[in-house]
């Protein structure tokens, strides 16, 4: 045990400038606010560039969508019929009960 601990302060004696200058720079780094704060808004800057990438696909998707209704009347009806369940004067609308999961 003795020859351990001579082996633990022999390595200390030898490297004494390296463990301190170590230990300075992780009090600098995480001791103080400003690296913590900067790693937090490194963090919610990836999270918001992934959000505006999300929502300029939403916005293509949408733009595609409006294009479309915009064309005509076929999807302007395609879309009132799926979404809002309208029918046309004189149709007969069938509704069949959803099928029972076994």
């Amino acid at each position: 045990m003795k020859e351990r601990a001579r082996g633990a302060v022999a390595f200390v004696r030898a490297r004494w400038g390296r463990l301190l200058s170590g230990a300075a720079l992780l009090v600098v780094f995480f001791g103080n606010g400003g690296f913590r704060s900067l790693t937090r808004n490194w963090l919610e800057l990836r999270r918001l560039n992934q959000e505006i990438v999300a929502l300029k696909r939403d916005e293509q998707d949408l733009d595609g969508r409006l294009k479309a209704l915009r064309s005509g009347d076929g999807p302007v009806e395609r879309l009132a019929r799926r979404e809002l369940g309208y029918i046309k004067k004189g149709e007969i609308e069938y509704r069949f009960p959803p099928p029972e999961k076994k």
